[in-house]
């Protein structure tokens, strides 16, 4: 009878009271509130470290097109497809570009593996080999139905003539009073100072509903049209042009508060946009540095254009 009841009394012991087991409880509930902000953070970092190591390799696919064509930059005027709806048409080849403005096809083609099927190559572009682990986002539109939201563009700035070129990318002055200089080609010899110059950056050019009131919601959208004249899926000016359809839209033009939409499709490292260099190193800027809220200025502009470039018309106003 004894050992019973000291059995009773140990096995007792062993357990858990409703207090105790209550206790334990809130502990763990308060330690995951403590640590999955910083698993987030953490997450959050390891993505935008990803894409910037996206970006140092598009840095470096772009020198080396460059390298191997006599300076020129992977773009209309290299692919044989200028003309809009003239020129050749898109072919399949890894290295062949799926429309006039794809920079990604002819430089990284290759090093990528990229499908040699045109709308594959599309596809893969978009959703697998160049996707940045932060974009979440899919389109609302396309060829192929649902797809990822393309990840990157290439700088539309250094890929336009200038109107007494008689080129087929129209004239920035007509869009943001930035025009280049006569004369200037899409070389890599003739941007700038490579290690101040963008090549390439987070988001893309395709937002529907982008010139809608504030509060209305932004989607994504694509095309495959093989001719394009503002940058198509693969060119942007930048997130310096607020209005430029949508992937930096901010809630008026004299707020440097970014919309919803643009801290998903641009600025999508917390509040932060990724960009490449033509001297291949990465970096970052955040929303209030591409949108100063006392207005842009010539050395604002600077990373976005080519040197020579003249601001508003007015030749004092020339970009270094």
């Amino acid at each position: 009878m004894n050992n019973m009841n000291m059995m009773t009394r140990e096995t007792r012991r062993a357990g858990f009271t409703l207090i105790e087991l209550l206790v334990v409880i809130s502990i763990i509930a308060l330690l995951v509130g403590i640590l999955l902000p910083a698993l987030g953070a953490a997450r959050k970092s390891a993505q935008k470290a990803v894409c910037l190591g996206h970006q140092r390799s598009i840095g470096q696919g772009m020198a080396i097109y460059a390298s191997n064509n006599s300076d020129w930059l992977a773009g209309p005027y290299s692919s044989g497809m200028t003309p809009q709806g003239g020129g050749i048409a898109p072919r399949d080849g890894a290295t062949n570009p799926v429309q006039n403005m794809d920079w990604i096809s002819p430089s990284l083609g290759d090093s990528l593996g990229l499908p040699i099927d045109r709308e594959d190559r599309i596809l893969a572009i978009a959703n697998d080999e160049l996707r940045c682990p932060s974009n979440d986002e899919i389109t609302t539109g396309g060829f192929a139905g649902e797809q990822s939201y393309q990840s990157y563009s290439a700088t539309l700035g250094f890929h336009s003539l200038n109107d007494a070129d008689n080129g087929y990318v129209p004239n920035l002055k007509s869009e943001i009073f930035v025009e280049n200089p006569v004369g200037y080609r899409p070389r890599l010899d003739r941007v700038g100072a490579a290690s101040n110059k963008v090549a390439a950056m987070d988001g893309a050019r395709y937002v529907d509903n982008w010139g809608a009131a504030e509060g209305v919601e932004r989607t994504t959208s694509y095309n495959d049209f093989p001719y394009q004249i503002r940058g198509g899926n693969y060119m942007e000016l930048g997130p310096m042009i607020a209005y430029s359809n949508g992937p930096w839209e901010y809630e008026s033009n004299s707020s440097d508060i970014p919309l919803e939409s643009a801290l998903n499709l641009g600025f999508r490292h917390s509040g932060s946009v990724n960009l490449v260099y033509f001297d291949g190193h990465g970096s970052s800027m955040n929303a209030a540095e591409a949108h100063p809220a006392g207005g842009l200025t010539l050395q604002n502009l600077e990373p976005w254009f080519a040197t020579g470039a003249i601001v508003g018309g007015n030749s004092n106003n020339t970009i270094r």
